[in-house]
């Protein structure tokens, strides 16, 4: 049994660059759920699809090259932080960030990897933010943090089917695939 707990957590040899590449908010009411791969649990913490209501869309925010993920289990709970900083000082990003506050999102970041990763599905991360002229030499900007405690653990996203249109066409058909991921339909 020991030997399935830690057989996966080795080095890989492959280029391993840090960072947050890109960074997407969900409103957590615009969330429905996520379909693990092959029917799986949790417990994999791989993720095939995100379902999210119809008509909606991932909020975008920019990233710098310290924005960062951490997380840390204690009693039962996963402490999970993402920072970024936006450049700029400016009245429009003071009230977006205002408004944003007020929410709770799912939280969505690609690394220098291409990985996709996800957070904060039991409730929402909330957004919180901290404005700074920096010193003469250094930027201005936000301090942005999302942060959960959650009882799940930082989930991988298929980053090849995040973000994408699940229709698909063929020669004279437009192919939709059913809920589950199962079948399709021929329209």
């Amino acid at each position: 049994m020991s030997c399935r707990l830690i057989q996966n957590i080795k080095h890989t040899c492959e280029y391993n660059p840090g960072g947050i590449t890109e960074l997407f908010l969900l409103p957590v009411d615009d969330f429905i759920t996520y379909y693990f791969r092959n029917d799986s649990r949790r417990e994999t913490c791989d993720i095939d699809r995100v379902f999210i209501k119809k008509d909606k869309d991932y909020i975008q925010l920019d990233v710098v090259s310290q924005s960062n993920f951490t997380e840390s289990y204690d009693n039962g709970i996963y402490k999970q932080q993402l920072t970024t900083f936006v450049h700029t000082l400016q009245h429009s990003k003071t009230a977006d960030a205002l408004i944003a506050e007020k929410g709770k999102y799912i939280t969505f970041f690609r690394t220098g990897q291409g990985r996709v990763y996800t957070f904060g599905s039991d409730g929402g991360a909330s957004f919180t933010f901290t404005q700074i002229t920096g010193q003469t030499g250094e930027a201005s900007g936000y301090n942005i943090t999302l942060s959960k405690n959650s009882i799940y653990p930082l989930f991988e996203v298929d980053a090849y089917k995040f973000n994408k249109d699940l229709v698909l066409s063929t020669e004279n058909r437009i192919v939709l695939p059913t809920e589950d991921m199962r079948y399709a339909i021929l329209i």
